[in-house]
């Protein structure tokens, strides 16, 4: 009989495992998908559409800027940063460039979104924009905190996370051929034309040089990049 309670035990033991096991495993699951209200689907929708847009604008407009949004440090009279300095290495990390994106989005999502003018039946109340920028193999992910309250019908709804935003961009591409120029022009005091060129056949990547006395400009075009059928410009300012 003792043995008989022992093996019922055991077996109630297992079950709870078993069921807490399936009961974490679809809670995993659950989290890492979408789950929106059918009342606010469309709502979310358009803010997604947003942050892509918006996301798209900033990389646009940052590569132009040589990976800023606010102004470098070091920059040329036309805010070209300078990734080299008379010997001085300053190139923009990876980190930064992702938090000049993000910076970018939360301050100018709200262009996009308006005052959700586009949803009349709805009342919309919306918080701090928090976005995380992740540059990946030949994309960029965005990530974005944005808390809306929204009321329809009487009815109290929110929204907060918008999550797995993908823009195709081989920002990852450029970063590694700015990584490969710099770390060569740390060797010498001019400009090596052959490494230039080998670095953007590399990458598949176009690589004009303009020369301006002291400072020399670098173009870096993606034609395998755009943003609303314009190719990706990357730029940015050495001086010896």
């Amino acid at each position: 009989m003792v043995n008989k309670r022992g093996q019922v035990t055991i077996f109630i033991i297992l079950a709870i495992v078993i069921v807490g096991a399936i009961i974490a495993y679809f809670s995993l699951n659950n989290n890492s998908k979408d789950i929106v209200n059918p009342a606010t689907n469309e709502i979310y929708s358009f803010v997604k559409d947003c942050i892509k847009k918006t996301g798209e604008d900033a990389i646009y407009q940052i590569a132009q800027n040589g990976g800023y949004y606010l102004p470098a440090k070091v920059s040329t009279a036309n805010g070209i940063p300078y990734y080299y300095y008379s010997g001085e290495n300053l190139l923009i990390s990876k980190t930064e460039i992702e938090n000049q994106l993000a910076l970018y989005i939360n301050n100018n999502l709200e262009y996009c979104t308006g005052s959700f003018e586009n949803f009349p039946q709805s009342s919309v109340d919306s918080g701090e924009v928090l976005s995380e920028v992740m540059i990946e193999e030949g994309q960029i992910k965005i990530n974005a905190n944005y808390p809306l309250i929204i009321t329809k019908n009487e009815k109290t709804y929110s929204l907060k996370n918008f999550k797995d935003i993908i823009v195709r961009t081989r920002f990852d591409a450029i970063y590694k051929s700015l990584e490969k120029i710099i770390k060569d022009q740390l060797t010498r005091e001019d400009v090596c034309l052959s490494c230039i060129t080998n670095i953007a056949l590399e990458n598949d990547l176009i690589i004009n040089i303009i020369g301006l006395e002291e400072t020399t400009l670098f173009v870096i075009q993606d034609e395998n990049s755009k943003i609303n059928g314009v190719p990706i410009k990357w730029q940015f300012a050495n001086r010896y």
